[in-house]
């Protein structure tokens, strides 16, 4: 019994520091696609609620680092209030990712239709057409691509005109690699805070028995 606690005290501390690793590395993407996709974000400015899941996988981040030492800490010294404790956050925070992950399913559709629309008002005098151009000709520079899906986009929004530095590669496979990105790391994490959760409830039955025994 005491060699089989012991391994799954190990094997908890190993997988929450996969977890701290997680919460750095969703933490990174995530302030990466506010921050410094910010030509991105202009494109779909017009429907923020796209972002949400982006907030909430932040957020998700930061609270894995908390985790993450309060179940290193439960686990090596076998409290059961630290472990109960972590066990709570762990779920709500798997909850948390589940629903960011939905969002941006949900929502993806939204952020080509915004990119779509904003290619309209490209040539537009307004606040928001300079907004458009400025971050379609961004977007296109950096990642050598045309329109979302190719020169045609441009030619349908009626913008025959339009020079782009690589016409026949659409931008709508750079759109979804923040999604992808996001959505793998967070399949990862879900995956080893599912173990987690399983180690902790073992460890938390393990020590009443190992205290009566």
């Amino acid at each position: 019994m005491a060699g089989s606690l012991s391994c799954c005290k190990y094997l908890m501390f190993f997988f929450n520091l996969l977890i701290f690793l997680g919460g750095a590395a969703l933490l990174g993407v995530g302030i990466w696609v506010l921050v410094g996709a910010d030509t991105f974000r202009q494109l779909i400015s017009s429907d923020p609620a796209i972002f949400n899941a982006v907030y909430i996988i932040i957020a998700v981040g930061c609270f894995l680092f908390i985790v993450g030492f309060l179940g290193c800490c439960g686990a090596i010294k076998e409290n059961k209030c630290m472990l109960a404790t972590f066990f709570a956050l762990i779920l709500v925070i798997f909850v948390l990712e589940i629903v960011g992950g939905v969002l941006a399913f949900v929502y993806y559709p939204n952020a080509k239709t915004a990119a779509l629309d904003s290619m309209k008002i490209y040539n537009e005098n307004t606040e928001a057409g300079k907004t458009a151009k400025a971050a379609w000709d961004n977007f296109e520079k950096t990642f050598q691509c045309c329109g979302l899906n190719g020169q045609q986009d441009w030619i349908k929004a009626g913008i025959l005109l339009h020079i782009c530095a690589n016409p026949t590669v659409g931008c709508e496979s750079q759109i979804k690699n923040y999604f992808w990105v996001l959505g793998g790391i967070s399949v990862g994490i879900l995956f080893v805070e599912l173990l987690a959760m399983i180690f902790a409830c073992c460890l938390y039955k393990g020590a009443d028995k190992e205290r009566y025994a």
